[in-house]
């Protein structure tokens, strides 16, 4: 009845029960708190309310936005780090792909390098696990935000920093686990894209480029839509420390029959993601003529333009988590005692 007598943790956390059960509450919060530089900060109310009763992909992605443009420089802080340490590793591990490739000579002969292949290969897969690591890592802060704007607190990026070094153990195996069965998904589509070449190929069909482009990213983001099922499990590991097991079944129990919202989510990340990353290069290309741009100003752009682009879908898995796990479901009794 008197929040004043609370702590900040219970007042933060009866906020977030609150806002589970969908009831009002006047609770003020002018939390006095000490961030990482020592010095006397406030924890402020988001003022956006989180769960609400529509159901259309429509309403959820507006809702999405709204929590993000409410919000926008402490999620660009949140994911910014992992843009720049994803970009610097993924060209890294091109560079040294490509130094060793050109020591190997061409055509047949290059079968007999197995071993400077594999060490390309490597090196390739060391940059996208090291960007993959870190951009999950931001996701477990964002979802951590989330939360707490559920509960009506914002606090500095560095406190939901902490929350995933607080289960950095469950966090790295629930993000290689992620990793591997995205390997597995992506290594799918590339087989069902040769497979279905072959036939066309039996049947003397002549493909153009674009449509073997067309059908191979299809093919690829059908196979990432199915591991969207999974991109529940993270916000289930921070906001509710979920063992890694239970927070990927959890994921699977609450995105059922969610594969429009799931691939919204998605397109805009990637499609938005490639399109914000490519096009200061696209430009450049176009106005090469006119104007010459150094190369460091292209790529700082096309961080910006990622750091914009990719809060979305991470923000939208963890408001999806959040509104999903208020509502009752008739398996959620049964689940939590398998687990328990």
């Amino acid at each position: 009845m008197d929040s004043e007598q609370l702590t900040a943790e219970a007042r933060a956390a009866l906020r977030g029960e609150l806002a589970n059960r969908r009831i009002d509450s006047a609770v003020p919060v002018n939390v006095q708190h000490r961030n990482d530089d020592g010095k006397v900060g406030q924890q402020s109310t988001s003022g956006t309310p989180l769960l609400r009763g529509s159901q259309s992909v429509s309403e959820f992605v507006a809702e999405v936005l709204r929590v993000y443009h409410g919000h926008f420089w402490l999620f660009v802080r949140l994911i910014a780090p992992a843009v720049v340490v994803g970009y610097i590793a993924v060209v890294l591990g091109r560079n040294e792909s490509r130094e060793i490739a050109r020591h190997l000579p061409r055509g047949i002969e290059i079968l007999d390098h197995k071993s400077e292949i594999l060490e390309m290969w490597f090196a390739n897969l060391a940059g996208f696990v090291v960007s993959w690591m870190a951009f999950c890592f931001s996701f477990g802060a964002i979802c951590s935000a989330v939360g707490q704007i559920a509960a009506g607190v914002v606090s500095p990026p560095s406190a939901y920093f902490g929350k995933v070094r607080e289960r950095m153990g469950s966090f790295l195996r629930l993000s290689l686990l992620l990793f591997i069965l995205a390997l597995v998904a992506i290594a799918a589509a590339g087989l069902v894209t040769l497979g279905v070449l072959w036939v066309l190929q039996q049947r003397q069909a002549h493909l153009s480029m674009l449509t073997i482009r067309v059908f191979s990213f299809g093919a690829t983001g059908l196979a990432l839509l199915v591991l969207a099922r999974f991109g529940l499990a993270m916000p289930a590991l921070i906001l509710e420390n979920c063992r890694v097991g239970q927070a990927m079944f959890r994921s699977d129990e609450l995105t059922e029959g969610k594969w429009l919202i799931l691939a919204v989510l998605l397109a805009k990340s990637l499609i938005g993601g490639y399109i914000a990353g490519m096009f200061p290069f696209w430009l450049a290309g176009w106005i090469w003529s006119y104007v010459r741009l150094p190369l460091w100003s292209l790529s700082v752009a096309s961080i910006a333009g990622v750091t914009i682009v990719e809060p979305f879908m991470f923000i939208g898995f963890a408001l999806l988590y959040t509104r999903m796990s208020a509502e009752p479901s008739p398996s959620r009794d049964a689940f939590a005692q398998q687990w328990a």
